[in-house]
């Protein structure tokens, strides 16, 4: 099997797990489709630290010159337990 002719332009981290993501757009459902996630997730983009919530399938356009970081619900919820506690 070839696999020399895939290109994936685009990387995204969900949740630690790393995808590679060859279209320019993607919305939030596919994104969590691809990391396993369950769909009613709340999706998060962190940037600099600071978490965003995204829309439900709202467009994402990815960018080849940076790694996207998204968390869905669930790890925000155990990173703001483990703010508290600390």
């Amino acid at each position: 099997m070839n696999i020399s002719n895939i290109e994936l332009r685009h990387i995204v981290d969900v949740d630690g797990q790393l995808l590679g993501i060859d279209a320019e757009v993607v919305d939030t459902a596919t994104l969590l489709a691809r990391a396993n996630r369950p769909a009613t997730s709340q999706l998060w983009i962190v940037r600099a630290g600071a978490r965003t919530p995204v829309e439900p399938r709202q467009a994402i356009r990815l960018s080849t010159d940076d790694v996207l970081f998204f968390e869905t619900s669930a790890r925000a919820h155990r990173w703001a337990q483990q703010l508290l506690a600390a």
